[in-house]
This record gives C-alpha cells, sequence and structure tokens, in this order.
C-alpha cells in the first residue's frame, strides 16, 4: 500500500525523476504522465516496481472496451424471419402473392383455364405439386388456389374424360 507520507522515484520514458509525494506521484498516474508500466521505487522496498503493481498508488482503471460479451445461449423458442411487407394482413394476401407458393398460383389460374377442358389434368398434376410443397414448407401460403386448382382440375378431367368416351362411342 502506498504510504501518503512516502517519497518516491519514478521513471518514465527513461528519464529518472523524484523524489515526490504520494500525492503528486497520484496527480501524475491520473493526468496519464505516469502509467502503470513506468517503475517506481520508495524506501523500504527491495527493487524498482511497476506503478500498477503498487497498491493504492495509480487509480482504479475500467475495463476498455467495456464488459466482455455475453456467452451464446440458445434462444428458447424458434424465431420466425421477419414478415414479408403486407403479409401480416390477410386480405391483401389474397389480393397480392406475397409469401405463397408459386405452384399454388400455378394451379389456381391452371384450375380457373380447366374449364378449356385440356389444361385440366395439367392442373391436376400441379396442384398435387403445390399441395405437397406447402406441406413441406408450412411458412408458405395457398392451400386454398392448391385445392382450387385440384378441384377443377378433377372435375374438368373428368369431364374431359366423359366427353372422350362419347365422341368414340358416337361414331
Amino acid at each position: 500500500m502506498a504510504h501518503a507520507n512516502a517519497s518516491w522515484f519514478y521513471a518514465s520514458n527513461g528519464q529518472q525523476a523524484g523524489p515526490v509525494s504520494t500525492d503528486v506521484l497520484r496527480q501524475l498516474a491520473s493526468s496519464g504522465q505516469l502509467r502503470a508500466t513506468d517503475m517506481v521505487w520508495s524506501q523500504g522496498m527491495a527493487n524498482w516496481t511497476p506503478a500498477g503493481q503498487v497498491p493504492g498508488l495509480l487509480p482504479a482503471e475500467l475495463p476498455r472496451g467495456g464488459p466482455p460479451p455475453l456467452p451464446a445461449q440458445p434462444l428458447p423458442y424458434h424465431v420466425p424471419p421477419p414478415p414479408s411487407p403486407g403479409a401480416s394482413d390477410p386480405g391483401m394476401r389474397w389480393l397480392i402473392p406475397v409469401d405463397r407458393s408459386g405452384w399454388a398460383i400455378a394451379a389456381g389460374y391452371l384450375g380457373l383455364f380447366s374449364v378449356l377442358v385440356l389444361p385440366a389434368p395439367i392442373a391436376l398434376i400441379v396442384s398435387i405439386i403445390a399441395i405437397r410443397d406447402i406441406r413441406k414448407h408450412p411458412e408458405r401460403h395457398g392451400m386454398g388456389r392448391a385445392v382450387f386448382g385440384l378441384i377443377f382440375g378433377i372435375l374438368f378431367s373428368i369431364g374431359f374424360v366423359f366427353a372422350m368416351i362419347a365422341f368414340a362411342t358416337s361414331k
């Protein structure tokens, strides 16, 4: 412990100075003129010692750069990705294909055009792919369009088969 009435010698930047009082040495340390690595000596000490190793001589230093980083901890729950613009409003999802499976969009349009009979089998196949895609990726929407394409694909495919049978038997 540094005594208040001790006389100190110190070496800073290769230059020896002193004797100075403990208060003066503390002022030098506070102003940055005396660093923790600079050597000091006072009567009763066996050897020169770095100032930072003499208790009570230097002001307490705060750790540089702040506290250490927190240890990595797994989150207790799954954090979903941020929603796309308009994705939180179900009405907007009906108008704009936000977070929707591309297969479901194609299935919906093919189901709509299956009234023309020719796209009906294609609507059926694409709808099945869309339903599998949505089940594999639950964050995607569009199950209604996929089911619509599936129902219309089935109906108009059956209608196509009946039309072909009727055409073949009419001759």
